[in-house]
């Protein structure tokens, strides 16, 4: 009489390949996941980032619909930058039309915004960009300059303080131009 079924020998042997096939495999599939949670990581910032900088843009575009601003610390400009760079206000409209003063301020590792229907009045901070490692503003020539590097999560770098990619290509996603003119 044959009994059918596997034997002792055969189930080792089939568990043993896939062993090995796993083994092997692996490493592929960590390095998968990870290159994933990069991509992921650099879309959020890439998205936040250019998110924020198109608040920005809208404000100085709608700056120059409005016309010079009559406040004396504006001093007749649209856009003023204060405190070395970290601070920035703009006189612009909101979505009605009618004038408002915008402030984006880098306040520590965040960037806060204000707006207010005068300069001395502007409402209450709301952070609108966290994890801020350099973020700075200029104005020169009626053209507003700003400039924000993201700190990206410790677990994206490499290996023996080697950087990921995502650490360099966030580097210039913020920089940005808008001329008043």
């Amino acid at each position: 009489m044959k009994k059918s079924g596997f034997s002792l020998l055969e189930i080792i042997v089939v568990t043993a390949i896939m062993g090995i096939v796993m083994l092997i495999s692996s490493p592929m599939i960590n390095a998968f996941i990870g290159a994933q949670d990069r991509l992921y990581n650099q879309s959020k910032v890439d998205s936040r980032l250019n998110e924020v900088v198109e608040f920005i843009k809208r404000d100085v575009r709608n700056a120059r619909s409005v016309g010079k601003s009559t406040d004396s610390e504006l001093k007749g400009e649209p856009v003023r930058v204060f405190d070395n760079g970290k601070r920035v206000i703009i006189y612009t409209t909101d979505l009605n039309g009618d004038p408002k003063y915008v402030q984006y301020t880098i306040d520590g590792s965040n960037l806060k915004l204000k707006d207010g229907d005068s300069f001395t009045t502007l409402g209450k901070n709301s952070t609108i960009l966290s994890n801020i490692e350099i973020g700075e503003f200029k104005y020169k020539k009626r053209i507003l300059l700003f400039h924000f590097k993201i700190d990206i999560p410790k677990r994206l770098e490499g290996k023996d303080g080697k950087k990921d990619k995502i650490r360099s290509e966030v580097r210039d996603v913020g920089i940005t131009r808008i001329n008043l003119e």
